[in-house]
């Protein structure tokens, strides 16, 4: 019976995925919240959910985890609707904050206030985006600084038993960067450095970047750092 328990929201495809499918060979106990599934695994639980719904975010409720160690990887997120901050529409914004900040927000709270006294670890994924103010991506950037804002805070208070961080996975191989690379130019001025980073075979593979997390989550003692790049990150 595994004695450490995943946490992993996104797991339909991705980052997600294949975090998921690196801690099930790990032996981990493997729960994983998205809108679409392809693990099948003894120790795999997939929980159907849409996480850019706040009501249904809210009634989301975490398993009992005894006294195993338990980590939770707020991964989910959206580039969302690729234009200019004028042309974005209500619906836009609010569904793009809602899954991208305040899920894991609630999420973040669920798992400290659900988890007291068990050893925890919780790690955000963030973006350098969070970093650089990049056009025609006004929520997504937004997001994002405020998720590493928040882990930045969650770390001072200190909770008990919990490590907490903010990791950048970097330039990945997601469906997110097909959309990117789908966008028209005249609503993203940005289309060719990033369609260069696809054709010049510069994008990191899921795989690599879920084997770094993996690092991270068995060497978290060895960061100072409540912010990562997963580029920073060398495994031995």
């Amino acid at each position: 019976m595994p004695k450490k328990i995943a946490l992993i929201t996104g797991t339909g495809s991705g980052i997600g995925k294949a975090l998921a499918e690196l801690l099930l060979d790990k032996n981990y106990k493997v729960v994983g919240y998205s809108r679409t599934n392809k693990i099948i695994h003894t120790n795999f639980t997939f929980i159907k959910i849409d996480l850019s719904d706040l009501v249904t975010t809210e009634k989301l409720v975490f398993p009992e985890a005894n006294k195993s160690e338990v980590l939770l990887v707020n991964n989910a997120a959206t580039i969302g609707t690729i234009a200019p901050f004028n042309k974005k529409t209500a619906k836009d914004i609010i569904t793009e904050y809602q899954l991208n900040l305040i899920a894991p927000t609630l999420l973040s709270q669920k798992f400290i206030s659900t988890y007291k006294k068990n050893s925890k670890l919780l790690i955000n994924l963030g973006s350098g985006a969070a970093n650089n103010p990049i056009s025609s991506w006004s929520t997504y950037c937004a997001t994002k600084a405020g998720l590493d804002m928040l882990t930045q805070v969650i770390a001072e208070e200190n909770h008990k038993n919990l490590t907490v961080f903010s990791v950048h996975p970097g330039i990945v191989d997601t469906t997110m960067q097909k959309k990117i690379r789908e966008t028209k130019p005249d609503l993203f001025p940005l289309l060719s450095k990033f369609t260069n980073y696809y054709t010049n075979n510069e994008l990191e593979n899921t795989g690599t970047v879920a084997k770094k997390l993996y690092y991270i989550i068995q060497n978290f003692a060895e960061f100072t750092e409540n912010i990562l790049s997963i580029r920073d990150v060398n495994i031995k």
